[in-house]
């Protein structure tokens, strides 16, 4: 999409080109590393405390699978809509929390009724939700089954996500298949006034997504840090942005199938409210911009912690497990910053 007026559009032309910066481009506006990670300048957490964060939420993920499970998949369940409304929310689509919330419960409930009763109302709105949601379902099915991701099991996922829906410009036929034009992403993406990003060309999109998807499967099956890794593939992703249509989407579900893969009781949404999506496109923009997923990987990396948190804290006191004290103190030393 073009603008009036626009500038020059930053013009990302592989997958590689997202790497650290060498020093004379240190980005001023984040004061560090941390590993994987880039510490804004508000931020006064100490590396080291920043370091014990992922297994502190590997350790959360241990007690909270030792409790009872009917429970603990209410919780998740109400997680997985949550997350459902707000990446939909995103790109401005979809239907409102209790809307959403019930259609997934219909979904999780009874497949085949759902696949009756919900396929009676076409309304784009709904149809958002609902193969939003047997998108997400199929994926971590498939990376369950088989503990990797295919390249046909990866566009069958797009392919289900945006059955139905046209893209933002109206063409059908565009689900399931690669690209097949240049493309220029504007807002919400990039935030800028009137600065686009150019993606990948088009005849370079499935190279890309070969290697993209090596690394992922690596990642399902050994992974010291999940959030940071999840967090370079999906800027890696929206790099690519392989589809015409519906790539932000595809990054969220990625995201978080190679997350609950070890967190498994833990999902994270962005984009609640007005104000978390434009710090979540904001993330975005500037780990695409800056060549620094380490940007995104911090924010998602608190998105992770408070979720982590909250799941603590909805389990009662007197069932809570020893150590869950211990593993809070750790998680909040991120979300005081």
């Amino acid at each position: 999409m073009s603008h009036k007026g626009a500038r020059k559009p930053i013009c990302i032309r592989a997958i590689f080109d997202i790497r650290p910066k060498g020093p004379k481009e240190e980005n001023t506006l984040h004061k560090g590393f941390a590993r994987n990670y880039r510490i804004p300048p508000w931020c006064n957490i100490h590396p080291e405390e920043l370091f014990a964060i992922p297994q502190s939420l590997r350790e959360n993920a241990q007690l909270l699978a030792g409790l009872e499970e009917g429970k603990l998949q209410e919780a998740f369940e109400r997680q997985f809509a949550n997350f459902i409304f707000s990446s939909n929310m995103i790109e401005s689509a979809g239907l409102d929390k209790s809307e959403t919330w019930e259609i997934v419960k219909e979904i999780l409930s009874d497949i085949e009724l759902a696949r009756r009763v919900l396929g009676n109302n076409n309304s784009k709105s709904r149809r958002e939700v609902i193969q939003h949601v047997k998108a997400f379902l199929y994926l971590k099915k498939r990376i369950s089954d088989l503990e990797c991701l295919s390249e046909e099991d990866f566009l069958n996922c797009h392919r289900i996500l945006t059955e139905g829906i046209p893209s933002s410009r109206g063409i059908q036929g565009y689900q399931g298949r690669y690209r097949f034009c240049e493309i220029m992403v504007g807002s919400p993406l990039v935030l800028r006034t009137g600065e686009e990003i150019c993606c990948s060309p088009p005849n370079k999109v499935a190279e890309y997504m070969k290697d993209w998807l090596v690394d992922y499967n690596t990642a399902l099956t050994s992974c010291s840090d999940p959030v940071a890794v999840a967090s370079e593939l999906k800027i890696r992703f929206l790099v690519i942005h392989p589809f015409l249509d519906g790539n932000g989407r595809m990054s969220r579900l990625l995201f978080n199938s190679l997350i609950t893969q070890y967190y498994p009781h833990t999902i994270i949404s962005f984009g609640e409210s007005k104000h978390e999506r434009l710090r979540y496109n904001q993330s975005i923009r500037e780990s695409i911009r800056r060549r620094a997923p380490g940007i995104f990987a911090f924010f998602a990396l608190q998105k992770a912690t408070r979720s982590a948190l909250k799941r603590l804290d909805e389990v009662p006191t007197n069932i809570q497990p020893l150590g869950s004290t211990r593993i809070k103190d750790s998680l909040r030393r991120l979300i005081k910053q």
